[in-house]
Formats: C-alpha cells, structure tokens, sequence
C-alpha cells in the first residue's frame, strides 16, 4: 500500500460499510504516498470503527486531510511523521493519550471537554508550540504532557500564572529536545511563592533533557508542593538551580550531563524538612562538590558518576549554611562514586550533624551499608574511623591508585560481610586493629604492589569462607596462617605465603570445608603438584572436600603427583599456562571427575590427543574435556552436551 494516494472505497469496501466492527487496532506505516484519507461514509455520520482503540500513522509524510471523525472508542492516537497532517480531537470522547506528529493539532473552542484525555505528547514540527492554553478548560482531565522538538522557542510560558494554569491538572511533565530554550517562562514574578501556594497542583514528575540552551529554571518548578521525582538531563547551559528549599515530598533527583552546573543549592542541605532519599549526579563537569557541611538530612542513597572536578563530598572545615545552623542526622544506606578522577577525600574532617556528636570527626554515617569507590585515582583518604558505624555491609575499593590508608576502626564493624580492595597501588596496610571477625565471610586483596602484609589475626576470622590473595609481594604468615574453615581459597603470584604453608608442614589438608581452590604462578621452581614434604619425602595432601582445583601458570610444573587421585570429590581440574607439564599421576585421574580444562600446555596436550595419545583413556569417563577452549568430544555431543 505504499503507492495508494487515497484511501476510500478500496479500502472499506464497496458492499458493506462497516467491514471491521470489531477491529481495536489500527495502523498506517511509511506510505510515503499516501495523501488522502476519504472516510466511507462519513458524510451520513456513520462510525467505521466503532471499537478501535489504538490508531497508529507513522511516517506518512503526504497525508493530509480529515481522518475519520466519528471514533467513539479510541484510547490512543499515536501519529509521527506526518508534516502535513491538521486533526482535531474534539470528537474523540475516549482519548487517553495523544502522540502527535503533525502539522496542528485543533479544537473547536476553548469550552470544548475531551472526555477522559489524560496524555498528550506535543511535537511540533512546525516549530510552533500548539498548546491550546488555558489547557484546563480544553482538556480538564489531562495528566501527562510531553513536549519535544521545539526548535525555535526561547521560552514555553510568558508568565509563571500561564505556567501554574497548565500544569494544575498534570501528573507527568517532560520537555525535550528544545535546543534554543532558555528559560520555562518568558518573566517571573515576585510573589511567585504567595501564588503558588494557592493554587491547588498535582505535579509529581518533572523531566528536562536535551535542552542546550536551558540557563535557568523558575522557582515554580522547584516548588510544587506534589513533586516526588525530578530529572534533568543533558541541559549543558544550566548553571545552577533556584535557591529554594526543596518540595516536601520529593524523594528523588537525578542530574545528568549538565557540564555547566557549579553548584547545588544551599537550600537542599539546609532543609530539615526535606523528603529526599535518592541523589544521582552524572557526568557534571563543573561540579567541585555536594554540599557545604554534610548531605541532606534525609538521603538514603547518593550516586556519583563521571564528574572530572569533584574533590569532595563536602567542602573545606567551617562552612555552614547561611543560617548558622548545623545538620540533623543523616540517614545514608548507599554511597557509589564511580569515575571521579578529582577526588581527594570522601567527608572532610568537618563536625558531623548533632545526632553524630558521639562518633569521631570524619566518620561515615552510622546507617551507611554498601560503600562503593571506584576509579577515584586522587582519592587519599575514606574516612578517618569506623569505631561506631554498626550498619556497614560491604565496603568496594577499586582503582584507586593514590588511597594509601584505610579506616581506623575496621574491627568494630560488626555487620561487616565483605571487603574488596583492587588495584590500590600505593595501600602500605590495613589498620592496626585488623578486621572483624563477626560476620565476615569474604575478603579480595588484589593487586596492591605496596601492601607490605595481610590482615592481622586472619586466623581469627572463623566466619571467612572466601579469601584471594592476588599479586603484591607479602611476607610469611602470620604463624597461625589462615582460617581453616574457607570454603574458596586462590592465591596468585604469592610465593611468600605458599612456602610459609609449605615450610610449615600444614599443607591444605587441615582446610577440611575448602570446596575451591586456585594456585597461580605461586613458584617457579617446582616441578611437581602438590610440593613434597622433604621431610617426609611425600606430596603434601590436599584437602578431601575439594570439588574444583585451578593450577596456573607454573612454568617448571612437569607432573600431578598421585595425592590428586585421593579427591574423590573433585568435579572440575583446570591446568592453565603450564608449559612443561607431561605427566598425570600414575593412578590416573579421580573417578569423580566430570570437567578436565587444559589451556597452553602443549606437551600435555600431545599425550592427550584422540588419535595416539598416551592418555587418551584416561579422558574417556569424563563427561566434559576441553583443551585450548575446543572440547574434545564433540562428534559425541549428544552423549556428552
């Protein structure tokens, strides 16, 4: 139907007028000829479809005219593309939402009533806004308006009361894509708040994105009493937003990409009357900092992410608000900053709110749970102590390259469950008091050349299950060495530590719940695994529960000494990076074994090659066999799949 210029009689057809009573929806797709639309009999008032309830014409780029005007059941009408297309949507007494696409959108008179029309999406591509103002009057019930592709205009409404009137029915305001915009109003006035308040309004979602030119925002739209949810996005003109206080019930605001904003208003982190629980802020380039003493008194959950200047959360010791006075007592759960190459500490060593007086200066709030830090390279410092905070789960640390202490206090975190610390190049220790022995059951040292030692007392972290020890040059262990109740243990590039275990006769064996176990590059000298006992000129035995074993890169490894053929549990072995390993033991394998992995071992991998290879039987009971990434049994997939 891409040709058709005219739809009429063809369409609805010659014999019966109303050929699809029951059709609901309808539509219209890239008929870039199309240029009339005849409804049949529409001159005697006959309802051609009189149960649609979706109309769709898209990209109809001719189509001009009248559209069927009798549609007594339609919800929505979605019409994009259309430049030369002018509706009127007066007799459509069942729309709920329009989507509009075309040259003009009409109504008969400013008395006209929609029915139930609670939407409308304004595109205007004529460059001409169409709101039929006052837009209560015409559409009484509408509550989500959306306005994009305003090319030309520097502002929406010449007055704030032009602005209020429109939007007292609304629940959903989106304004996009309005490059030129400068303002919502053309003049503010001085009693706006006076105003506001007495005017009824049911606004709770407040969007503007890719507005360039935006500068300013009135203080009516910071203000609206019903507001729960604000955001704004890629306006990279906008400097800063209206020095008021927050509206009571608003509980979230995302910022994003506004390159030109410096600052958040004063007034957000003063009010103690403020609802707000959820801050993200995005890719502000301009941004230094959050607040002037401490965040709002109500947040629950901050996410900072690519802001190139921040340097803090809260600037230099001695600003207040102009008010003189300090913060109540923060609330904050989640604290994420991700890709903030400036910053240097997290909190200043500022007094904290008065509900805070009992915790140390500087510490983080006492209801924090999940501290995220991530590509921070400037970052110095966290925290000073932790002695008090009894909520902290999780603390993340990645990339950080300039962090060089950790929080005093880290033993007192009762509810701590896991630690992760990556790539931390200039971390000399942990603090003098170690870690919590309660609660914690997974601990990741990777990559932190400057570390100079472990934990104190790992030994006496009984709940541990998960521990990784990744590159870095650590002395010996402790003398008790590690908890022996781990589930998961990997060592990687530690030579220290496993001859410390070796030396020591305890071997793995005492590790009796160890599940997974991964040695890596650990020692280049030895030549058969597990290490020999010289004492007693026998391997060191492994643990019995072990049910995955990941060998890697040893690069003198020749041969698996028979003590692997005791693990009776052992499902998965991984040889990775051995490059002279040749020999399995000489029992074979475990009968358990249901995964053998072979990467870059090529002597291994000649001898177990199908055709010839000395230990190609060794292979055959075992369900899943890979080498070099290509299993080896796929003719038999059907068996082995």
């Amino acid at each position: 139907m891409s040709r058709v210029k005219r739809l009429g009689s063809e369409f609805y057809g010659d014999d019966s007028p109303i050929p699809f009573p029951c059709l609901e929806t309808l539509c219209f797709e890239n008929m870039q000829e199309w240029e009339d639309w005849i409804p049949h009999g529409s001159s005697q008032g006959v309802e051609e479809f009189p149960k649609l309830r979706e109309l769709h014409i898209l990209r109809c780029s001719k189509l001009q005219g009248a559209f069927p005007k009798h549609l007594p059941a339609l919800q929505m009408l979605v019409i994009r593309e259309c430049e030369e297309l002018s509706i009127s949507i007066t007799s459509l007494p069942a729309l709920c939402k329009l989507v509009s696409g075309c040259k003009k959108v009409v109504g008969r008179s400013a008395t006209d009533h929609l029915g139930s029309q609670n939407s409308v999406v304004c595109r205007d591509t004529s460059n001409q806004v169409f709101l039929a103002r006052p837009l209560k009057p015409r559409i009484p019930k509408l509550e989500e308006l959306e306005i994009n592709n305003i090319k030309n205009e520097t502002d929406i409404w010449k007055s704030h009361n032009e602005l209020l009137q429109d939007i007292c029915s609304l629940k959903r305001l989106t304004i996009d894509s309005c490059p030129k915009l400068q303002s919502l109003v053309e003049e503010e006035e001085k009693d706006q708040q006076q105003q506001l308040c007495e005017l009824s309004c049911r606004l709770e979602y407040l969007r503007l994105s890719n507005c360039e030119g935006l500068v300013k925002l009135p203080q009516s739209s910071l203000s609206l009493c019903s507001l729960r949810e604000i955001e704004i996005c890629k306006c990279s003109s906008l400097v800063s937003f209206p020095e008021v206080a927050l509206p009571s019930k608003l509980k979230k605001i995302r910022i994003s990409s506004c390159d030109a904003l410096k600052s958040l208003p004063e007034e957000w982190m003063c009010d103690t009357n403020s609802s707000l629980e959820i801050l993200y802020i995005e890719g502000c380039r301009s941004l230094t900092y959050i607040a002037a003493v401490q965040l709002p008194s109500s947040l629950k959950k901050l996410q900072i992410h690519r802001c190139d200047n921040i340097r803090t959360l809260t600037v230099e010791e001695g600003i207040q608000c102009s008010s003189g006075r300090r913060y109540t007592s923060s609330l904050l759960e989640h604290l994420h900053i991700e890709n903030c190459p400036s910053l240097t500490c997290i909190f200043s060593k500022n007094e904290l709110p008065a509900t805070l007086e009992s915790l140390e200066v500087g510490n983080l709030p006492p209801s924090l749970k999940s501290l995220f830090v991530w590509d921070c390279p400037k970052l110095e410092s966290i925290a000073e102590r932790l002695d008090n905070n009894t909520s902290l789960e999780t603390i993340s640390i990645y990339n950080c390259e300039n962090l060089k202490i950790l929080p005093s206090g880290l033993h007192n975190l009762r509810q701590l469950r896991g630690i992760t610390i990556q790539s931390c190049a200039n971390l000399v220790s942990f603090p003098e008091g170690g870690l919590p022995c309660a609660k914690l059951t997974t601990l990741v040292i990777c990559h932190c050349e400057r570390l100079e030692a472990l934990p104190k007392g790992l030994h006496n972290l009984t709940s541990l299950q998960h521990l990784a020890i990744i590159g870095g040059e650590f002395p010996s262990l402790e003398e008790d060495g590690l908890p022996t109740n781990l589930q998961s243990l990997r060592i990687w590039g530690n030579m220290e530590i496993w001859k410390s275990m070796i030396e020591r006769g305890r071997g793995f064996h005492r590790f009796s719940s160890l599940r997974e176990l991964i040695i890596q590059g650990c020692d280049d000298d030895m030549v058969s695994f597990p290490l020999e006992d010289k004492r007693l000129g026998t391997a060191l035995p492994l643990p019995a529960s072990l049910t995955s074993l990941r060998i890697v890169d040893f690069p003198n490894l020749e041969r698996l000494s028979s003590s692997i053929v005791d693990l009776q549990n052992l499902t998965s072995l991984y040889l990775y990076d051995c490059p002279k390993l040749k020999y399995f033991p000489e029992k074979g394998l475990p009968s358990s074994l249901l995964q053998l992995d072979i990467y870059r071992c090529p002597l291994m991998e000649e001898k177990c090659r199908k055709d010839g290879g000395q230990y190609w039987d060794l292979l055959t009971h075992i369900p899943f066999v890979r080498i070099n990434f290509k299993w080896v049994f796929d003719d038999d997939s059907t068996e082995h799949d």
